[in-house]
């Protein structure tokens, strides 16, 4: 993989999370590790102006700005995940409704679907502070998990590559609607702890791998 062509995977995993609802134009933001490099969205660029030749790159190690426009200012949370977690290649903001409605309320959003324990995590947490004041809040309460609840700024997600990321935005969506319904309807009932974490541990030991190798 090189710098052009993840380049042009941003954009075109962008508009894909344009169409679906998952990102807003203005508010949207991703990234890519690619050795010891991050490309990322440009900061003031609207997710649908977005073009390969027009990203920012930052140098992970010293967490500085390389190549390109001015990166999004959430890039050294990016990369602080990214120097945490050697086995994630990408991240991309998600701020569609259910999504963001959970982050307002700022309550952790416990599993009530299997795919949200399997996928996402055993609760999907939230982080009280913004990236910018701080990485540690946000890269703690992603510990072990696929996703993070950004106070009142949607959530953020992440994987292996960028496939895998979109699919955990999705179910964070379908998990966040499903909690805000059965919360208005009276609760839900929650998958326990012990049972969130087998799902999970059997999805990674086993479907993770079996997707890697049938790429």
């Amino acid at each position: 993989m090189t710098i052009p062509s993840i380049s042009q995977e941003i954009c075109t995993r962008a508009q894909a999370l344009l169409t679906e609802g998952i990102a807003t134009d203005a508010t949207g933001c991703l990234s890519a590790r690619i050795g010891n490099h991050v490309v990322i969205t440009p900061e003031g660029k609207n997710l649908s102006e977005l073009t390969p030749d027009a990203l920012s790159v930052v140098d992970i190690p010293t967490c500085t700005p390389v190549e390109g426009p001015k990166p999004d200012s959430r890039f050294p949370l990016h990369v602080a995940l990214y120097k945490k977690r050697k086995k994630l290649g990408a991240l991309l903001h998600a701020d569609s409704l259910s999504i963001l409605t959970a982050s307002r309320a700022g309550v952790e959003v416990p599993p009530l679907l299997d795919d949200m324990a399997q996928i996402v995590g055993v609760s999907t947490k939230v982080a009280t502070t913004w990236p910018y004041r701080g990485t540690g809040p946000v890269t703690s309460a992603m510990k072990g998990r696929n996703a993070v609840l950004l106070k009142d700024a949607g959530g953020l997600c992440g994987a292996g590559n960028f496939e895998d990321a979109h699919a955990v935005a999705q179910v964070l969506e379908k998990g966040c609607k499903a909690f805000i319904e059965a919360t208005f309807l009276g609760g839900g009932v929650k998958i326990n702890r012990f049972e969130a974490l087998l799902m999970r541990t059997v999805y990674l030991l086993k479907y993770a791998k079996q997707n890697a190798k049938n790429r």
